[in-house]
């Protein structure tokens, strides 16, 4: 148990890092950084199909039964997702990958023992976009 442990919190590291680099990219202007730097988070967590063409079910079902994802990874894919969606110059992908993200992290808080403030915030974001 001790290995696996260690295993998820250097994934989750390496996450956080390319999540870092995705935020650090958008803020620049650099979408097509921040795009390959997205790419790059889903092929960390092997997730080859595209996310973005996925009802939400079958989204949570390839996280949580296919990738046996924890809910703090879904919650990552969450925060991703977002960022996907702010990019997202056609008003239909933007709501897409918006109603995909807050769906998740409504599940991630439904289901968490631990409460996150920047989750809720982000929550909130989204939620008044999606009104």
């Amino acid at each position: 148990m001790g290995l696996e442990k260690d295993f998820l919190m250097r994934q989750l590291m390496l996450l956080f890092e390319v999540i870092h680099k995705i935020l650090g990219h958008r803020k620049k202007g650099e979408n097509e950084e921040a795009e390959e730097a997205i790419q790059y988070f889903y092929e960390c967590l092997k997730i080859e199909k595209d996310v973005e063409q996925l009802s939400i079910d079958e989204l949570v079902y390839l996280l949580e039964k296919e990738k046996n994802l924890t809910k703090e990874q879904i919650e990552l894919v969450a925060f991703v997702l977002k960022e996907q969606g702010e990019m997202q110059d056609q008003e239909k992908r933007r709501i897409n990958l918006f109603q995909k993200a807050y769906f998740l992290l409504q599940k991630v808080d439904r289901e968490s023992a631990v409460f996150s403030m920047d989750r809720q915030m982000k929550m909130e974001e989204l939620k008044m976009y999606l009104n």
